[in-house]
């Protein structure tokens, strides 16, 4: 049971961060960004944990591109996969 409401809430957290890339299609931050900024705390309280998790996912099927910073961190933004909204 706990896989399966594990499952359900990284489809909603993922959902969240593609809404946020369509609605601000240049929008770009690093995964602790993403969870300060971009997702809802109330609806999320375990993003931190499944961030990465759902942002690499994310990056192999094209819906975000990865670069790293100087200071070493990764920074993402929209891939070619996720279209903005009209």
């Amino acid at each position: 049971m706990a896989e399966s409401a594990d499952a359900e809430l990284k489809a909603r957290l993922r959902a969240s961060l593609v809404r946020h890339l369509r609605l601000h299609p240049f929008a770009g931050d690093t995964t602790e960004g993403m969870v300060t900024c971009w997702i809802p705390r109330r609806a999320f309280d375990n993003a931190p944990q499944l961030i990465e998790e759902i942002v690499e996912s994310m990056v192999a099927a094209g819906e975000l591109v990865a670069t790293t910073l100087p200071d070493g961190r990764i920074f993402y933004q929209r891939g070619p996969a996720i279209t903005a909204q009209d």
